[in-house]
C-alpha cells in the first residue's frame, strides 16, 4: 500500500511545523521510545548530540524493521524542560537527519523527566 498524506490548505504559517492531517499507511511499525546515549552510556552533553544519537536510535530500529525514515508517519518527541531554544535544536538536527520532503505527522512535548537522565526520547510509528 502507498502512504499518502494529506495536508491543511492553505497550511499554517509556522516554520518547523508538521501539518499532516490524515496518513493513510500499510502494514505499520511501532517503535518505542528510543533515546540516545553515549557508547559509555552517559548521556550526551551536547542536546543537539543527544537528538542526533536518539533519531539514530530511531533509524536502527527501523532498520532492523527494514524500513527507514522516509517510512516513517507519526513522531512523538519528548524533551526535557523543553524551551524555544531547545526546539530549534531539535529541527535542526531533524532536518539534518529526515528529509525534508517527508516528514512524518510530529508533536513536540516537553517534560520533566525522562529514563536514565534523557533529554529526548522518541516513539514512533511507520509504514512499510
Amino acid at each position: 500500500m502507498t502512504n499518502s498524506r494529506i495536508s491543511r490548505v492553505p497550511a499554517p504559517v509556522i516554520p518547523g511545523i508538521s501539518d499532516s492531517t490524515r496518513v493513510t499507511a500499510g502494514d505499520l511499525v511501532f517503535i518505542s521510545g528510543a533515546v540516545g546515549f553515549e557508547q559509555d552510556g552517559s548521556v550526551p552533553a551536547d542536546f543537539s548530540r543527544a537528538v542526533e544519537l536518539t533519531l539514530r536510535e530511531v533509524e536502527r530500529a527501523l532498520s532492523a524493521q527494514k524500513a527507514s525514515f522516509s517510512d516513517l508517519v507519526r513522531i512523538n518527541v519528548y524533551i526535557t524542560h523543553l524551551d524555544q531554544e531547545k526546539l530549534q535544536i531539535f529541527r535542526e538536527t531533524r532536518d539534518r537527519i529526515i528529509d525534508l520532503d517527508n516528514i512524518p505527522a510530529s508533536t513536540v512535548i516537553g517534560v520533566y523527566s525522562l529514563f536514565n537522565n534523557a533529554t529526548v526520547e522518541i516513539d514512533a510509528i511507520a509504514a512499510v
